[in-house]
């Protein structure tokens, strides 16, 4: 059951004037006149709702005694009232654990949603005065806080696992995808590589292929200067043929003109001879008988 603020602050505003009253009653040999008078000034702020110049005058009081629970008490009850519930906590956490303390520390706990602390301080007070209605509610409203805390922490937690999960699921999809991609890159590569070989044995066929024309071609015109070298032979040995026919025919004329020159210088010598023996005969001197 959720508690009524008002009556709440209501609570905490008499509970803080009744501990006032009865501390001042029993504890006059503790606090000196200036102490009690400066802790008067703090209360007149605090009813006047000025609880930060409240703040300053409890806090005033307690540097003049240490030891005065009424000035400690009502700090933290002016710290409260400003919602610093950090400092209301570590205030009433120095006090003795009465009813009233350990109610306030609760009240402080609540506001921060520390709900388990809030239960225990209530847990706390309940022991100290069994009766206590409003600390009853405060604390059944605790436990009702707390069980919804954990619920949304759960459900919290719940969803962060959900959203960790579709993160991974998303996180391995991509990888996966990406993966896909990565393969269907190394495929595409290997086609590409498989196409580039296939173009170069194509153009290595086209190279054979050139060569082997090129060949062709080489030995068509072999062929075709051993033809005409075959050609020329013929012509040659025709020819020479013919030059063989024309040096015979030379030759037998060679000879007879031979035995003709030989027959024409065996008349020439056998005149040279009759002519040196004409003159041979002419030079002799005549036989003078």
């Amino acid at each position: 059951m959720k508690m009524n603020a008002k009556k709440r602050n209501l609570k905490l505003l008499i509970c803080a004037v009744c501990l006032l009253l009865f501390n001042i009653a029993t504890a006059q040999q503790k606090d000196s006149y200036g102490v009690k008078k400066i802790i008067g000034k703090g209360n007149k702020s605090y009813v006047e709702q000025d609880y930060a110049t409240a703040e300053n005058r409890y806090t005033d009081a307690i540097n003049e005694n240490p030891r005065s629970s009424v000035a400690r008490f009502n700090l933290g009850n002016s710290q409260f009232k400003q919602k610093k519930f950090d400092e209301a906590i570590k205030t009433f956490g120095q006090m003795p654990k009465a009813a009233d303390v350990s109610y306030n520390l609760g009240n402080s706990y609540l506001q921060k949603e520390e709900y388990e602390k809030a239960i225990e301080a209530y847990k706390e007070s309940l022991r100290k005065n069994p009766s206590d209605m409003e600390t009853k509610a405060n604390l059944t409203y605790a436990k009702a806080k707390l069980h919804q805390q954990n619920n949304q922490n759960n459900q919290n937690n719940q969803n962060q696992d959900n959203q960790n999960q579709n993160k991974d699921n998303q996180d391995k999809d991509n990888q996966d995808k990406d993966k896909d991609n990565q393969d269907k890159d190394k495929d595409n590569q290997d086609k590409d590589k498989d196409n580039q070989d296939k173009n170069k044995d194509n153009q290595d066929k086209d190279k054979d292929n050139q060569d082997k024309d090129k060949d062709n071609q080489d030995k068509d015109k072999d062929n075709q200067d051993k033809d005409k070298d075959s050609k020329g032979d013929d012509k040659d040995n025709k020819s020479g043929s013919n030059q063989n026919a024309q040096n015979k025919m030379t030759k037998e004329e060679a000879a007879y003109i031979l035995n003709a020159v030989e027959s024409n210088e065996k008349k020439t010598q056998e005149k040279v001879q009759k002519l040196k023996a004409e003159k041979a005969k002419a030079n002799q001197p005549e036989k003078n008988w």
